[in-house]
């Protein structure tokens, strides 16, 4: 089933949305203004630089790049040979870029440390999601790079759970410890004030007692979005078993289970058993192995 986890398509809509643009823009300024590199004595004329794979990899940060060169290279000429969530080899050009060799040199650098990490990520992403087999695999808000940490795990195949606060509306137990409201007040507000409702549990009987207050809302006029219950540290095991008891009550299609803490690549195959839609984890985004690539320039 389609899960509401997947947010991509506020990021893309035949071309980088605005809010994915804004997002580009942010992180390029800063990282060119954290590293200027304004001092070149010895280069002139036009260059060709190539970025080679020496590994092998998924590729994403195209559209990134793009932005990056198009704005801080005039007169650009950028020749990609894979598309965004391709595959490539140890050794394969992924790209070439004829432009002006000091501003090529100029921001070398910080393209290298998009397309690295990026790429890192989206293959991570989509050496889990492989391992995960049909539990869908989405990222949390822990990230270095927002919006584009989140682009690479839809590339690898992911999902991009919440862009912000904002986008969802997710409690969990500090919401919880804030809320001068009832579980059956703050289920109420969920059906209405969003298309993506998420509760934290953490335990099984926490989650019965959302379950049957979200079904005794549902009387009369039923909520036209499911609601996610994201099962925080109860481990594969008790994730299955609360899961079957779902399904014995009728009451599994209901509900999105979503897996969380402490999902890791060693535990994967007990996740891809464990009865849940999707598993959440930070490490696809705080802890991704960049791919290892060079880039090689000549005078042209």
């Amino acid at each position: 089933m389609a899960l509401p986890h997947d947010r991509s398509s506020l990021l893309w809509n035949d071309g980088p949305t605005d809010r994915f643009t804004k997002s580009m823009e942010r992180w390029i300024n800063a990282m060119y203004s954290d590293d200027p590199s304004n001092i070149d004595v010895i280069t002139a004329g036009r260059s060709i630089s190539r970025i080679i794979a020496k590994e092998n990899g998924v590729l994403s940060g195209r559209p990134v790049l793009d932005y990056l060169i198009e704005n801080h290279c005039n007169g650009a000429t950028i020749v990609w040979n894979f598309t965004e969530g391709q595959g490539f080899q140890k050794g394969q050009e992924i790209v070439s870029i004829v432009a002006k060799s000091d501003e090529i040199l100029k921001i070398e650098r910080i393209c290298m440390n998009l397309i690295t990490r990026l790429s890192g990520i989206a293959s991570t992403t989509s050496k889990w999601s492989e391992q995960l087999g049909g539990v869908s695999l989405a990222a949390t808000r822990k990230t270095n790079w927002g919006i584009l940490d989140k682009w690479a795990v839809h590339i690898g195949g992911g999902l991009t759970h919440r862009l912000d606060r904002s986008d969802g509306l997710m409690i969990k137990e500090n919401d919880f410890s804030l809320a001068k409201l009832t579980l059956e007040e703050i289920l109420s507000t969920c059906r209405t004030a969003s298309d993506f409702p998420v509760i934290e549990v953490e335990s099984s009987d926490q989650a019965l007692s959302v379950v049957n207050s979200w079904i005794g809302l549902q009387t009369g006029s039923p909520s036209t979005h499911q609601l996610t219950l994201m099962m925080d540290n109860l481990g594969p095991e008790n994730c299955r078993k609360f899961s079957d008891r779902l399904e014995d009550m009728g009451l599994r299609q209901e509900f999105v289970l979503e897996g969380s803490g402490r999902v890791r690549w060693e535990n994967l195959q007990d996740w891809a058993q464990s009865g849940v839609d999707v598993v959440s984890s930070g490490s696809i985004t705080m802890e991704p192995q960049m791919i290892d690539m060079t880039m090689l320039m000549e005078a042209s």
